[in-house]
């Protein structure tokens, strides 16, 4: 649990929180139940992602292969996928393009006018897409556990995966039930734009750090194309 909770402080998971913290900010005086819905849905994101990886994993080690955490990230292309994700959203936090999604989509879960810039599947997605980044940042920090429910029963590895996923929403589950805290951020204004930009910057970053990662993997002039490529964009 107290794994899972240090995960939000990694560099892997700390850019995508910070687009959620945006969101927060965004809401002003929107009411508790709203508040309430859109932590709720980013938990249950986390929490259905972590689950999801444990079923994967479990149903890999019956099928009697070796596995292992943040197996995904030794495959070239879910990394060139995750970049791609990745910088595009960076450009869409500096202001080069905004998708609208539909109507029906925008209410999904809350309703009203307030549902469409803050939709459960949306927020659902957010908690979802930080538990995929911080798949690899999670090894050096809980390989002892992981690896003990990797060797267990199938009860072991959803019981850790579970604790895990608990851990990692419990800053998201806390303002649910508190939604008060949200009212101690600062009131939106011009500034936003600015810290729009910064955290573009940290999802930049986060997008070289996986180029580097697939230069290893392939070449590096495999990443340097993927990367010219996204710059072109």
């Amino acid at each position: 649990l107290v794994g899972g909770l240090i995960l939000n402080l990694m560099p892997c998971v700390l850019p995508v929180l910070s687009l959620k913290v945006l969101g927060v900010i965004s809401y002003g005086s929107a009411s508790n139940a709203t508040v309430r819905i859109s932590f709720i849905a980013s938990s249950l994101g986390i929490l259905f992602s972590f689950l999801a990886i444990a079923a994967g994993l479990t149903g890999i080690k019956l099928a009697g292969s070796a596995v292992g955490w943040g197996i995904q990230f030794q495959h070239p292309w879910f990394i060139v996928g995750l970049a791609v994700i990745v910088t595009l959203f960076a450009y869409n936090l500096w202001g080069m393009f905004e998708i609208n999604l539909p109507y029906w989509m925008g209410g999904f879960g809350t309703g009203g006018s307030e549902g469409d810039h803050h939709s459960f599947g949306g927020n659902f997605a957010t908690g979802a897409f930080a538990t995929v980044l911080a798949t690899p940042c999670s090894a050096p920090f809980l390989g002892t556990a992981i690896g003990f429910a990797l060797s267990g029963q199938t009860s072991d590895i959803f019981a850790v995966f579970a604790a895990l996923g608990l851990g990692m929403a419990m800053p998201f589950i806390l303002i649910a039930a508190f939604p008060g805290l949200t009212s101690r951020l600062p009131r939106p204004g011009n500034w936003m734009i600015t810290l729009k930009k910064i955290l573009g910057l940290a999802l930049a970053l986060t997008a070289i750090w996986l180029l580097s990662v697939l230069a290893v993997q392939l070449s590096l002039n495999a990443a340097l194309i993927v990367g010219a490529l996204m710059a072109a964009i």
